[in-house]
């Protein structure tokens, strides 16, 4: 095969000094039929599903697909294709038939050749003359794809289908005495062909949404990449015309052909490819050249809008998306292609995560947005999610995983994430210091950034946190106390109620089933005193784990348990709260509801279980390892005579704590009269029980007396 490619491609060099003179009367004449109007079809599903239809055809012998494959296939790109599809299916099917039409007409006429090729050829740019240069050169592949499909589809079936049997032999396709090496030959040439013009016709649709305006270009250089962009979609269509033709011999021609001419039909087809090889190598090096220029461009005014006080936000939006796609987002809710305009008067948060996205996360962040105040008030925002591949080039898996997270997403999303540009996702490197974790950018209506990432913010507080900046975010800190309500805040109604009827809660997590059975165990010998606690098992931060001890939880009805999905969207916002607080610099040593979360987190982390147990609401936590918790729940009947004095959680700090040497404890402490202390009751320094309030009147002539008068 290399030696024929190598043979054609001399043959070619040859020509190349054929005067200048026929190319020119050439392209005046293909540019005479090119009367676009101003319609626009987006023509890039149609090339993704006619490089389906070349793929899932055998090459050369027949392969089966799974139905997986299959189904993966007629899937991936349904988003957008009905609408191409209905806009040129007429014209597709008329440029099939019309080309069949032609050599059914002409394929016995000896006199047809490149004449015949050449009329054939400027017929489809007449009848095409209304379409930009690359929808041309798809409707004609489009066509294309139907005659090469049927032929495979029955040369696949022809052996195992009693109909595609039958019409195989009325095609005269139900066996060839051409020698196998020389036909697989023949159909290596077609397919290559097939390829290379594909590829060309990708580059021009490339070519025809680059945004030249970034790029600095007079109108000589201009000239060169839109004459080869015609001259190369003549090659292509005349390439297609030559390949239906050659489709229309393998079905129609007698069972004997000569062999002279099965390689002289081969050699045509090699000697096209490598010229619209070479097309497309010419192409795609200026392509690179100008879009290389752009994307340096294109970063140097993100980075100019970012650096401004106040961004044009549309301007800014359409840099960042819709640099290759002028509707560049998909509504996931309607699934419909939209362009940038809907975010004009809306807040918009992008939402830049890579495509692995954790479903729970996903999940917590849209609870949070939609259980707060947002929706019917006055506060309107829209949230465009950005998917992030691992590298230039989307993997199968990607795509796959892209498609099924559009599909539960209630939000916008890039339609197709691979056409981001390189500058873009340099932007969100640098500037928004995006490494991998999700980032949520927050843009008011006016075009101001009012905070790089306000996930951990909205995993917390949800819309409490409105317009979540960095500002409102330490000011909700400073309001916070460590209660059960804000360890859960709503994640679950049975909690919620526990809170409002003021009963004691044990929260409790571990990956350890036989600690798990022994606490429950415990306190259940505790609750038959009075009902004294509600358990509620929250699992680890270890998922995969967490979800087989549940699976017994179901069968057993050890506790009360949050759901799988909820187990992890309340790991995923005690991890928020974490990083939320390192972010605005909080240290572990002195911030108390830092020390807890990272206790947990560590806990988890451990393998350790752990328990947090919580008396009525109130704002003490006792936390406790799982060992210690066992050790003094197992001394209960010790400690609960003091519940009636001290209370539940008073009781179990007594017996935590080292006895007293006294019978009794005299320690008094003098404050000054501050508001706090009318909410918080204080605990002794020395015997750690609640303090009762006294009052004490000082005069005030006693501050100001000198020495002398004492």
């Amino acid at each position: 095969m290399d030696m024929l490619i190598s043979k054609v491609h001399s043959v070619q060099m040859k020509q190349l000094h054929i005067g200048t003179s026929c190319d020119d009367i050439l392209m005046k004449k293909i540019l005479q039929t090119h009367l676009p109007d101003d319609s626009t079809v987006d023509s890039a599903p149609l090339i993704h599903l006619i490089e389906s239809i070349l793929h899932a055809a055998p090459m050369p012998s027949v392969n089966k697909l799974n139905r997986e494959e299959i189904q993966a296939n007629s899937s991936r790109y349904d988003i957008g294709l009905t609408s191409s599809i209905k806009t040129l299916a007429w014209t597709i099917n008329r440029i099939a038939s019309e080309v069949a039409n032609y050599f059914a007409g002409n394929i016995l006429q000896s006199g047809s050749g490149n004449q015949f090729l050449h009329a054939t050829t400027m017929a489809v740019l007449e009848l095409l003359g209304s379409h930009s240069w690359s929808t041309k050169l798809v409707i004609v592949l489009a066509g294309l794809a139907i005659a090469y499909g049927n032929f495979w589809l029955i040369m696949q079936f022809r052996s195992t289908n009693c109909l595609a049997l039958s019409i195989a032999t009325l095609k005269g396709q139900r066996n060839y005495m051409t020698p196998r090496n020389l036909f697989e030959l023949r159909l290596k040439a077609l397919r290559y062909l097939l390829d290379k013009m594909v590829s060309v016709t990708k580059c021009i649709l490339e070519f025809e949404v680059l945004h030249l305006n970034y790029v600095n270009l007079g109108h000589e250089e201009m000239a060169v990449p839109k004459t080869q962009i015609h001259k190369a979609s003549y090659w292509v269509i005349r390439s297609a015309v030559e390949c239906a033709s050659q489709i229309t011999s393998l079905i129609a021609l007698n069972f004997e052909s000569k062999e002279s001419n099965v390689i002289a039909a081969t050699w045509e087809l090699w000697s096209l490819a490598c010229k619209v090889s070479d097309m497309n190598g010419h192409l795609r090096k200026q392509y690179d050249e100008f879009n290389k220029q752009i994307e340096k461009n294109v970063f140097s005014s993100l980075l100019q809008s970012f650096e401004d006080n106040q961004l044009d936000k549309q301007k800014f939006l359409r840099t960042l998306f819709a640099l290759k796609d002028e509707c560049p987002l998909l509504d996931c809710l309607s699934n419909k292609k939209v362009g940038i305009d809907v975010l004009r008067e809306e807040e918009v948060m992008i939402f830049i995560s890579s495509v692995e996205l954790c479903l729970e996360e996903l999940l917590l962040l849209e609870q949070q947005l939609d259980n707060g105040p947002h929706y019917g008030s006055e506060i309107s925002f829209k949230i465009v999610w950005v998917p992030i591949a691992k590298s230039a080039q989307w993997s199968t898996d990607e795509r796959k995983t892209f498609h099924e997270m559009i599909d539960i997403l209630p939000w916008y999303s890039l339609y197709e994430p691979s056409n981001l540009s390189s500058s873009a996702i340099q932007f969100f490197q640098e500037v928004w210091q995006y490494q991998g974790d999700p980032l949520m950018v927050v843009l008011d209506s006016e075009g101001k950034i009012k905070s790089i990432n306000a996930i951990n913010a909205i995993s917390i507080w949800g819309t409490k946190a409105y317009p979540f900046s960095v500002s409102r975010e330490r000011d909700l800190w400073k309001e916070q106390s460590w209660t059960v309500e804000f360890l859960f805040d709503d994640l679950d109604p049975i909690i919620s109620y526990w809170i409002e009827d003021r009963r004691n809660i044990c929260i409790y997590g571990s990956d350890d089933l036989r600690w798990i059975r022994e606490l429950i165990n415990k306190m259940n010998e505790i609750n038959r005193y009075g009902k004294f606690v509600e358990l509620i098992y929250v699992g680890s931060k270890y998922h995969e784990q967490t979800r087989d001890i549940l699976s017994i939880f179901t069968k057993e009805n050890l506790s009360s348990f949050l759901s799988f999905t909820k187990i992890c969207m309340f790991w995923s916002r005690l991890k928020s709260m974490h990083s939320s607080k390192l972010h605005l610099g909080y240290a572990i040593e002195s911030d108390s509801i830092m020390g807890e979360v990272n206790s947990l987190l560590n806990f988890s982390s451990e393998h350790t279980s752990w328990l947090l147990l919580s008396e009525r609401a109130s704002t003490e936590i006792v936390k406790l390892p799982g060992n210690k918790a066992l050790e003094l729940l197992s001394e209960f009947h010790v400690w609960e005579p003091k519940i009636s004095k001290f209370g539940f959680l008073g009781a179990m700090r007594k017996a935590l704590d080292t006895p007293s040497l006294v019978d009794h404890c005299e320690y008094f402490i003098i404050s000054p009269d501050v508001e706090d202390l009318n909410e918080r009751i204080p605990v002794c320094e020395k015997c750690n029980c609640h303090m009762k309030k006294h009052y004490m009147y000082q005069c005030l002539n006693h501050t100001i007396q000198s020495p002398m008068r004492q």
